[in-house]
């Protein structure tokens, strides 16, 4: 959790200060911010996608009714 707001903090700064080139220096530099952020968008729908591919291809283990500790208890009971 840490790194990620380290790498939002350092994004942040990087596209300030692009941001800041644009506007004083050259125009074309605005052009690379776009291409930046629309590539970023891009990567966290990617990473989005893939941790919920994740998540649903893990499998709940079942529970059957035979493992469910009532049933357990009374077949202990009629047992003896």
């Amino acid at each position: 959790m840490i790194l990620q707001i380290i790498t939002f903090l350092i994004l942040i700064l990087f596209l300030n200060f692009l941001l800041y080139l644009s506007l004083n220096f050259n125009e074309n530099i605005s052009y690379l911010i776009l291409t930046f952020l629309i590539f970023l968008n891009f990567f966290g729908i990617y990473l989005y996608k893939k941790k919920e591919n994740k998540n649903y291809r893990q499998s709940k283990k079942e529970i059957l009714a035979m493992d469910h500790p009532i049933i357990k208890a009374a077949r202990e009971r009629l047992r003896k």
